[in-house]
């Protein structure tokens, strides 16, 4: 893990986007308040409006991050997969190593490593949010702070929850997001190990992730904090999607380990 820390931080263009990463859900903090001084829009209440709510109009930054998040992080851990075969570090690593030993620590630290990046973006912003719009008062809803109506607000049991408890309810799905980061970074990194080939990687990658997006109950409801979609609508994509995500993940894994050699 320290080995790949190294690499990873020692490249400039990996760098780079661990910072944009880090510093991208921000920056709808900018817009909110762009809107604030020149449309004099009331700030909200910062508990309902981190980069997770969908808050801000047109949602450009959330599409641009979360759509494209796969992209974003194969640059960070799937790219020295395919430079290593290229110049036959893979070979080297493994004989040292072991075949099994190869890919359980490209695994783990692809996994830690897209966790982390996303989740410490996504509490940095949360935690700028509080200090920005302190003073925030705003509520998509009529009615009272952390007070459920039903006679104003969707009638499902998590929006009352989430409603009710914004600070957990932040917290799980920052918790959440990082989970699904890590499980694409981890198979875009097998796919990296098993395919070689840069276009095929970024390709299957994206269409994994991007696909269940276009669904009429879209793959990212999973990310969205105080939707007016219930458990229903929430628990089967997520366990259907990240079930996928594991499986190609193992299959894969299972593939490059016993039928492909060195």
């Amino acid at each position: 893990m320290e080995y790949q820390l190294r690499r990873t931080l020692c490249e400039k263009k990996k760098l780079f986007m661990i910072l944009l990463l880090i510093i991208a859900p921000s920056i709808e903090i900018l817009q909110v308040l762009y809107e604030h001084w020149h449309y004099e829009l009331e700030l909200p209440y910062p508990m309902y409006a981190a980069f997770l709510s969908l808050y801000s109009r047109g949602h450009i930054v959330q599409s641009l991050y979360l759509w494209f998040l796969p992209m974003y992080l194969l640059i960070v851990v799937g790219e020295e997969c395919i430079e290593d075969y290229k110049t036959g570090n893979k070979n080297i690593l493994i004989c040292r190593m072991g075949k099994r030993n190869y890919l359980k620590c490209k695994l783990e630290s692809s996994f830690s490593t897209s966790a982390s990046i996303v989740g410490i973006g996504l509490l940095l912003n949360f935690l700028l949010v509080q200090w920005i719009y302190s003073d925030g008062t705003y509520l998509r809803y009529d009615g009272e702070y952390m007070v459920y109506n039903p006679e104003l607000m969707p009638e499902t049991w998590l929006f009352e929850w989430s409603y009710t408890h914004p600070l957990l309810t932040n917290i799980i799905y920052i918790a959440v997001t990082m989970l699904f980061a890590g499980l694409i970074g981890m198979l875009g990194t097998v796919l990296s190990i098993v395919l070689h080939d840069r276009r095929l990687v970024y390709a299957i990658t994206f269409a994994v992730w991007f696909i269940p997006i276009l669904f009429k109950d879209s793959f990212m409801l999973v990310f969205q904090p105080f939707s007016e979609y219930g458990l229903r609508t929430i628990v089967p994509l997520a366990v259907w999607s990240a079930g996928l995500f594991i499986f190609l993940t193992v299959v894969l894994v299972i593939w490059e380990e016993k039928y492909i050699e060195i």
